[in-house]
Order: C-alpha cells, then sequence, then structure tokens
C-alpha cells in the first residue's frame, strides 16, 4: 500500500515551529522568473502532508525537467509508520540554490521506496527588466 499524498506546496521558506509543532510556509509560488538562464533560484522549499502510512519507507524528492534531460535527487527522508495509518505525517525541507537550466516546465516527483506517488509542477520564464530614466516621484494629490 501507498501513502496518500494530502497536499504538496512549493514555497520560499519551510519551517516547524518548536513550540507548538505546527509547519510553517511562507511565500507559496508556482513558477519562477528568471532573468538569465542558467539560472538559481535562491529560497525554495517543499512541504509535503501524507496519510495512509501504513509502513516505514523512504520518501525520495526528484526536481526534474519535463520533457528534458536534467533531473537533480534530493536527499531522502526516511519516514516512520505512525500507530494509526489515518495520522498525517507532514514533512519539508529548504533547498538553497535550486538549479534552473533553462526556460520551461519543471516537476517535482515524490516517490515511496522508489514508487512513484505524486509530482508537483513548476514554470520557469524568462523575464525582462527594462530600466526607466530616473525621474522625480509626483506628490500624490489627495
Amino acid at each position: 500500500m501507498k501513502p496518500i499524498v494530502l497536499a504538496m506546496v512549493i514555497c520560499d521558506h519551510y519551517y516547524r515551529d518548536a513550540h507548538t509543532g505546527k509547519s510553517i510556509l511562507t511565500g507559496t509560488f508556482n513558477s519562477i522568473n528568471c532573468m538569465n538562464f542558467p539560472s538559481k533560484h535562491g529560497n525554495c522549499a517543499v512541504y509535503i502532508a501524507l496519510s495512509d502510512v501504513a509502513t516505514n519507507g523512504t520518501i525520495q524528492l526528484t526536481f526534474k525537467k519535463e520533457d528534458g534531460d536534467f533531473s537533480m535527487k534530493l536527499p531522502p527522508w526516511e519516514v516512520r509508520r505512525p500507530e494509526n495509518r489515518r495520522d498525517v505525517i507532514e514533512i519539508g525541507g529548504n533547498i538553497n540554490g535550486l538549479p534552473v537550466p533553462e526556460e520551461g516546465y519543471y516537476e517535482f516527483i515524490v516517490s515511496w521506496n522508489g514508487l512513484e506517488i505524486s509530482s508537483r509542477r513548476l514554470r520557469a520564464l524568462k523575464i525582462n527588466v527594462n530600466k526607466k530614466p530616473n525621474k522625480p516621484e509626483e506628490e500624490p494629490n489627495f
């Protein structure tokens, strides 16, 4: 039996509050804006909530380019079966300097003991930043 992925969120930062045990997610996003490629996204985190965990197992997260050659495995998480398999297990981690080789669609793939159980798409976009000449700001009329 494979676990059910209840939620998978990509965000700027993840941490677990030591006092409450709550997961804290900041800055959720679905795309990355890059001025140039290849690029690195400085702050990235992934949060996953699982249920129906019937046995101990390993969660492997892989970041890859859809229909491309780029693929990067992240360090695995060892997950222990809870007393009640209906309990929700929350895991997450921060990735510093997520590599983004080119524009296009990427995905985080979640594997449980080698079996793919979920994925989450992310788009990388090239943006053009046109600098405007410095103009004095006008005072607003109220």
